[in-house]
């Protein structure tokens, strides 16, 4: 991990920020501040909000890449049926589209279960 107070330091520098305004933001003094700049580590939540104070990427913190050739699956699952793996692309659905699709899954289970689909559930005989 790369030295924070440094980085923080060096990024509110080069893009011409207002270390008064980067500490108001981020809810400490600018005296605090300037201790912090000193500081190889600090606490995440504090991090969190010099970051967000100063529009760094907090990422930049950590020796990995920011952007990277691999492709991650977001959600990973071991169903009834087999494995489950969702993964978010280029191609964004709206949230009325994904619903309705969750719904008819959940109904293509429960009939495949034996489940009748009603007011109430009951174990079809």
């Amino acid at each position: 991990m790369k030295h924070l107070g440094q980085l923080l330091k060096k990024h509110i520098e080069t893009n011409n920020i207002k270390k008064r305004d980067v500490s108001a933001a981020a809810g400490i003094t600018s005296n605090y501040l300037s201790t912090l700049f000193n500081k190889e580590s600090m606490d995440c939540e504090l991090w969190e909000k010099l970051c967000l104070a100063s529009g760094i990427n907090p990422a930049v913190a950590f020796e990995v890449p920011l952007s990277s050739s691999k492709s991650y699956s977001d959600i990973y699952a071991q169903t009834v049926l087999g494995p489950a793996t969702v993964t978010i692309g280029a191609e964004q659905k709206t949230l009325l589209d994904l619903l309705a699709e969750k719904e008819r899954l959940i109904q293509v289970l429960m009939a495949a279960s034996g489940l009748k689909i009603g007011t109430e559930t009951e174990q079809i005989k």
